[in-house]
């Protein structure tokens, strides 16, 4: 695990701390399982659940939430923002988590086995005039980081079309599924993973990136 994006290689286990989609029980059964996913995955866009939007002609009106730790969520964010115009939202926590990564995984996984979920800045923006929201965030022990679990605990899609999309340094685990099941009445729409998109090759982001959005534009 780097420091280019501790949050994000946070992926071993699956673990999903929402009291509404998972229970307390299954979740210290997965952190259980195993400890940090060493595999390198190359660069691919892992197609699950979303739309894209921009304020273009013919183009829907997107919201891009996301959460970021050291920088790589906020990379892609910002550049889904170029390619669409859509708005952007950043999840911020009102505290803050440990610098050094055996401790910010310690803290991560309380938060998951006990549903202790971090506090945030700002509640959820009104999403009512958006035609597609995506949400992105770090993989955390294969899963959803506690960050983007507290504001999924907040929001309501209303039946508002929504998308994942995440980043990581070796394996997603559960994650689409898990923000699936805890997107509430959200229609949701094919996921993007990205393997270290900072390091990636030139052009390997905005590639995946294109084809993904391109994608979700005619859903």
């Amino acid at each position: 695990m780097t420091k280019k994006d501790k949050g994000t290689v946070m992926s071993n286990k699956i673990t999903d701390a929402n009291k509404d989609s998972l229970s307390r029980r299954g979740l210290l059964k997965v952190l259980a399982a195993g400890m940090l996913a060493a595999a390198a995955i190359p660069l691919i866009p892992h197609l699950g659940s979303t739309q894209a939007t921009a304020t273009g002609t013919g183009r829907k009106k997107m919201l891009i939430v996301y959460y970021s730790f050291s920088g790589n969520t906020k990379y892609i964010a910002e550049k889904i923002r170029e390619k669409t115009g859509g708005d952007v939202f950043e999840i911020e926590t009102v505290k803050t988590y440990p610098a050094v990564y055996s401790a910010l995984t310690e803290e991560a996984k309380r938060e998951l086995q006990t549903g202790d979920l971090p506090a945030l800045k700002k509640n959820p923006p009104d999403m009512s005039s958006y035609d597609l929201i995506l949400v992105g965030g770090p993989v955390w022990w294969y899963t959803v980081p506690t960050p983007v679990m507290s504001f999924l605990r907040k929001a309501d899609f209303a039946g508002k079309k929504a998308s994942a999309f995440c980043t990581h340094e070796g394996g997603i685990g559960k994650y689409f599924p898990h923000f699936k099941e805890q997107a509430k009445n959200a229609v949701v729409l094919e996921g993007l993973d990205l393997y270290k998109p900072r390091q990636a090759g030139k052009g390997e982001v905005d590639k995946a990136l294109d084809a993904w959005l391109g994608k979700l534009q005619n859903k």
